[in-house]
């Protein structure tokens, strides 16, 4: 009886102090963000006594608490405050020794990589920033990451007013999702991936195959909970446009051929009845 009760107390002693550890990481943590705000919020305006106590807390929150998350979140977050400054060639240095230390954990390695590609973007070394983000595209695809870095790029090209470079960005990325459409069919990922391929070709105004890409969508997804809005996208990129609201008329009708119980079918009845008075392009 009396080992029993000492095993016990063994695990309890063990349990109070893991836990008790944990909270003064914690702790620990939450003062060097206290130490961190203004930093972040007006860094010009911060002596550099206060810097220096920010970097000192975070150190030693991952010096005491390296195998923790927390640890993992405190040389992050000491990454940020070398960019807040715009020290940024420092704040790669710990940006890449986190991904080093850490190449196991997914989460650490592409937060890691992502904050040195954007440390490159604000320095104006583009191409060095989108080394780093085709990087993780290809290593991480099925990231969220991995999943919104395409869309990123070319909508950088198209900041820059870089057309020929926005097009063939958007080529890469209509490419990419229909890689993870056809992967993960039926699923949130597959519907937000054919949901960007129209979103794609619509900024670049190609609007024959956005409406093309869009009826897919509908055909793929005809229950999700946007359909409503993309038949009126359909409907005002025919009629718009296209000038050619037949296109939104064929969408419609094969929308209901194909879900003759769906429920939303009178509603487009109705719509339909508005199409009557659209005038349609005569040349």
């Amino acid at each position: 009886m009396r080992k029993i009760q000492c095993v016990i107390s063994i695990l309890m002693l063990i349990g109070i102090l893991g836990c008790s550890r944990e909270y003064q990481a914690e702790r620990s943590f939450h003062k060097a963000v206290r130490l961190s705000k203004d930093i972040i919020a007006t860094p010009d305006a911060v002596p550099p006594s206060q810097f220096n106590k920010a970097i000192e807390a975070y150190t030693f929150v991952f010096e005491k608490y390296p195998d923790t998350l927390i640890g993992r979140k405190a040389r992050m977050a000491m990454g940020s405050l070398y960019v807040a400054k715009k020290e940024y060639a420092k704040s790669r240095e710990v940006f890449k020794k986190t991904f080093e230390l850490y190449p196991d954990d997914k989460a650490v390695a592409i937060e890691a990589r992502f904050s040195i590609g954007k440390t490159y973007e604000l320095e104006g070394l583009w191409d060095k920033a989108l080394a780093e983000y085709t990087g993780i595209i290809r290593k991480y695809p099925d990231t969220q990451a991995g999943f919104d870095l395409p869309f990123y790029i070319a909508r950088y090209y198209e900041k820059q007013k870089d057309i020929p470079a926005r097009n063939a960005a958007y080529l890469k990325a209509v490419e990419h999702y229909r890689y993870l459409a056809g992967k993960y069919p039926n699923t949130d990922m597959g519907f937000l991936a054919e949901s960007l391929i129209v979103t794609c070709y619509m900024n670049q105004e190609n609007w024959v195959t956005a409406l093309d890409s869009l009826e897919k969508l509908l055909a793929d997804y005809p229950m999700a909970k946007t359909v409503v809005l993309s038949l009126r996208t359909a409907a005002d990129i025919s009629v718009r446009q296209l000038k050619d609201p037949q296109r939104a008329i064929d969408i419609f009708n094969r929308f209901m051929e194909k879900n003759p119980k769906h429920p939303l079918n009178e509603s487009i009845k109705k719509g339909l009845e508005a199409f009557k008075n659209v005038p349609a392009n005569k040349n």
